[in-house]
């Protein structure tokens, strides 16, 4: 039997809508409780498709325009771009930047851990969401977890990495191009920090990893479980941080240090499957963030933790956009579910590359 609490708990909301004469409506809310962090997402089903309310669909003209008003001042896309990139000193990487295939890695001007990288993918300056084959996407993967392996190969203190990426100008890019941000610290992040240490309280509790129960149980329930490809188990948030959450977890992978080229490749295509399948929703934004367990030791303490990725849709780019991020958000830390995490596994699911 699982230990896995998928808690709901339901409200209702009564008032007189002055769009149906003033009569009195009743609307019902549902408030999710993450198993693990007790984060809370609230569905409120009056909003079941009506999504565009909230995320208008992408205009792709203006899209087009943006990226055609931009690419002039895009240090990323002239073909001498080596000349307007940082490198990093000899004495950690002797050839300043890292490139494997399409993807290129060098210093973030302005980093936010000790060791911060920018991956550019690729020359195009402008790729829709649908636009982002595995092949690119695994060639940013395989130089961003090389530079992980050499960052803490040089400092042994940087135990924390976790791979990024803001996609389109709402999801806080400063670049319309293709790129991915690569972090390792002495430190966790906040929510890192968080995921260690629940992760640490479920096993003590349970003599159990909350990874390989999570993937049990969802699997089990087949209603949010979308498929798997090599060791990357995809699934849609139960309780989502944000809109249209989707998850990958890894139960036998314990760091981004163990990560073969097959891990690499497989990860890649199961995100461009989400990320093919959210451009047929007229989305065009999105975050994602993987981490992973400590590099070097102590490892034993979070042994059953593994890696784990968020993937999140944010504001579709659009004239004037809306921020997606409110007081809900960013100060109650709760989040509003627009499509139910049921559905939108359905979605996910169609043509999905299982393997």
């Amino acid at each position: 039997m699982s230990k896995i609490n998928f808690a709901v708990s339901r409200q209702e909301s009564v008032f007189h809508n002055p769009f149906q004469n003033f009569e009195r409506v009743t609307q019902s809310l549902e408030i999710r409780t993450d198993p693990l962090t007790g984060h809370q997402s609230v569905f409120n089903t009056g909003l079941e498709g009506k999504a565009q309310i909230l995320f208008p669909d992408t205009d792709y003209t203006y899209m087009a325009q943006r990226a055609e008003e931009t690419v002039g001042t895009c240090f990323l896309c002239p073909a001498d771009w080596r000349k307007n990139t940082p490198a990093y000193p000899e004495e950690f990487l002797p050839t300043g930047i890292l490139e494997h295939g399409q993807a290129a890695l060098f210093p973030n001007l302005f980093p936010v851990a000790a060791y911060h990288s920018v991956i550019r993918l690729g020359d195009r300056h402008f790729r829709k969401l649908d636009e982002l084959p595995p092949d690119l996407l695994a060639d940013g993967f395989t130089v961003a977890l090389e530079f992980v392996r050499k960052s803490v190969e040089f400092d042994p203190t940087m135990r924390f990495p976790t791979l990024n990426i803001n996609y389109m100008l709402p999801a806080g890019a400063s670049l319309m191009h293709p790129h991915m941000q690569i972090l390792n610290s002495p430190t966790p992040s906040s929510h890192h920090q968080m995921l260690l240490e629940k992760s640490r309280q479920y096993k003590k509790q349970n003599n159990a990893s909350y990874w390989a129960d999570l993937v049990n149980a969802e699997k089990s329930i087949d209603q949010r479980y979308i498929g798997r490809t090599g060791k990357a188990h995809w699934i849609t948030a139960f309780a989502p941080t944000g809109y249209n959450e989707i998850q990958a977890v890894w139960p036998s992978l314990q760091n981004f240090l163990q990560f073969s080229q097959s891990d690499i490749a497989d990860l890649a295509e199961g995100l461009s499957h989400i990320l093919k399948t959210w451009h047929t929703m007229k989305l065009s934004s999105f975050n994602f963030a993987c981490f992973c367990a400590p590099l070097t030791d102590p490892v034993t303490e979070d042994s059953d933790f593994c890696c784990f990725m968020r993937i999140v849709n944010r504001q579709n780019v659009i004239p004037h956009h809306r921020t997606d991020d409110y007081f809900f958000q960013k100060l109650l830390k709760n989040e509003l579910i627009v499509n139910p995490p049921e559905k939108l596994a359905l979605w996910m699911k169609k043509d999905f590359p299982e393997k």
